[in-house]
């Protein structure tokens, strides 16, 4: 019990910290659109209103970046979870929440020799031979230190941060709770499922945190790509592996970005930026399986024609349908074919029942417009895909996660591939996987396997659709059929009808004191005295005071004044 109320009391500063980042960063509209500005204390509500210096010249999208980055890791990785959804935030929001960074100071080399022991239950000088103390990277869930195996081998270990599982798990709790007032007070949100949001949200970061789930994925694409030269994904130490550490061979080369040592070491860029596209499509197409993370920090670069790939915490998998709509989209998408667009998304199940499919396509023959003739260096991809993106949300279109992963990451892959070399065609190195895709749904033995299928989900349907029909006849003549409405949208009626009868009845009930210790004062019997007047009257204007106070502060804090 004691524990719980512990944990209580810091979610309830937590939010306090929460709301006072956001309102400092000029968000107090929204805080108190969810009635959240009773969490903060007295001096920062009385200056909510005022953003810090310099907030205001910035648009929303930065301080939105800038806020999540204040509080911390789980927010930062909320905001990056967010920028893989552009069908339900603006463009200018994905754009800057993938610019989001976790770079935090190192925690202690002491608590990393800490951490090795209580993963492997035993002395670190049993488990390594040597450990770099500074480390090669630090972020808000791990940190990274070179390290040599007792075997002699060269390899780097990704340590978790101490007490981030138990403070990630108290921010999840906060959002769920923010979440909910969301969909209370802001109904419009409740189309994009704020809750259902946050539940996505926590099953990725505790997935990215279990390490032992990443070492799997890691070996995985080492396995897709056996026999590639051109790249090379290091080998997991599973020996020296557990949910907390992860223990991997060392990686050199050039950072992806780094475009002078490049230069310096005489590597083609545009080699490099063909490469890092196509090993991309080759996972996507081929493998099923995807890198969900491609920003510079996770590819290096060691030698003219082969990069590593590090970092399996996100990762997108596309099954053998899901690369067929890949491969169509993309075939329509070059070949402006809007209605072969539109059937692509009908295969997918994702067209609404009310869709307006001349409305749908006229608008997608408009954002075309603005992107096709033009030379393709002068042709945003990530402006144009967001576009797309947004047209479907607007059409009630629900895009799947992994399709809006790949997008996210198609994203990244073109401001990459654009700043190696600046003409770099993503589209036109989709083409080869695409078509070969294409061709093997052509394949009459593929035709002739699908054919079976269907014609055995038919038989099965035949099936059972008599034995269902008759169910359903013995209830309804049995009487025993039931049709549950539910009336949805009152409950935050309801809510505030209550809350305003509570004050109304407090309101009542202070004024009958008042008035009845006024008539005890005023009556002159004789009664107890204090100061002079009757002890009765005197409580009952006490009490009436406190009431009252209590009724003013509670309508100040609610905003509603």
């Amino acid at each position: 019990m004691r524990s719980q109320r512990f944990h209580a009391f810091q979610n309830l500063k937590r939010l306090r910290d929460i709301v006072t980042v956001m309102t400092r960063h000029g968000f107090h509209p929204m805080m108190d659109m969810l009635h959240l500005t009773r969490a903060m204390s007295v001096k920062d509500r009385i200056r909510r209103r005022k953003p810090q210096p310099g907030a205001e010249e910035l648009t929303f999208a930065v301080r939105a970046r800038q806020a999540l980055e204040e509080l911390g890791p789980t927010f930062i990785k909320f905001g990056q979870i967010l920028s893989t959804r552009p069908d339900i935030v603006p463009p200018e929001f994905v754009m800057e929440f993938l610019k989001l960074q976790d770079s935090v100071p190192p925690f202690p080399y002491a608590d990393v020799v800490k951490a090795l022991e209580k993963e492997f239950k035993r002395p670190v000088s049993e488990i390594f031979s040597k450990i770099d103390e500074t480390p090669v990277a630090a972020a808000s869930i791990a940190q990274v230190h070179n390290a040599v195996t007792l075997s002699g081998e060269e390899v780097v270990i990704k340590v978790q941060r101490p007490g981030i599982g138990q403070m990630v798990e108290n921010d999840i709790s906060i959002l769920r709770y923010l979440a909910r007032l969301a969909e209370r007070y802001i109904p419009e949100s409740r189309i994009y499922d704020p809750t259902g949001m946050v539940e996505e949200f926590a099953r990725v970061i505790r997935r990215e945190m279990d390490f032992t789930l990443e070492a799997s994925y890691t070996a995985r694409f080492r396995e897709n790509f056996e026999g590639d030269e051109r790249v090379f994904i290091p080998r997991i130490f599973w020996e020296l592996t557990g949910a907390h550490v992860l223990t991997m061979e060392r990686v050199g080369g050039i950072k992806v970005n780094n475009v002078a040592a490049l230069s310096e070491a005489g590597i083609d860029r545009k080699k490099v930026a063909l490469l890092v596209v196509d090993v991309f499509f080759k996972q996507v197409f081929e493998h099923g399986l995807f890198h969900g993370d491609l920003h510079s920090g996770n590819i290096f670069v060691l030698g003219p024609e082969r990069i590593a790939l590090v970092d399996f915490g996100i990762v997108g998998r596309i099954d053998a349908p899901m690369k067929q709509h890949l491969a169509d989209i993309l075939i329509n998408f070059v070949s402006e074919d809007f209605e072969g667009l539109t059937k692509v998304y009908q295969r997918m199940g994702i067209l609404p029942d009310n869709l307006d499919k001349a409305s749908f396509e006229s608008e997608y023959y408009d954002v075309m417009l603005r992107y096709f003739g033009r030379p393709f260096k002068h042709v945003k991809m990530g402006e144009l895909m967001l576009d797309y993106i947004r047209i479907a949300a607007r059409h009630d279109i629900r895009m799947p996660r992994e399709l809006l992963l790949f997008d996210k990451c198609m994203i990244e892959l073109e401001g990459l591939a654009r700043m190696l070399f600046p003409e770099a065609d993503i589209l036109k190195e989709s083409e080869p996987y695409a078509a070969r895709l294409y061709a093997e749904r052509l394949n009459p033995m593929r035709v002739a396997r699908e054919a079976a299928t269907a014609a055995t989900e038919y038989a099965d349907f035949a099936m059972r659709l008599p034995r269902q029909a008759d169910e359903m006849m013995k209830k309804i003549i049995g009487d025993r059929l039931s049709i549950e409405f539910v009336h949805r949208g009152l409950e935050d009626f309801m809510g505030e009808i209550d809350r305003s009868s509570n004050r109304l009845t407090f309101a009542v009930i202070m004024a009958a004191l008042i008035v009845g210790s006024s008539l005890i004062i005023a009556s002159g019997k004789e009664a107890p005295l204090i100061l002079g007047y009757p002890l009765i009257g005197v409580v009952g204007f006490v009490i009436a005071s406190l009431l009252g106070l209590w009724l003013a502060i509670q309508i100040i804090r609610s905003g509603k004044f």
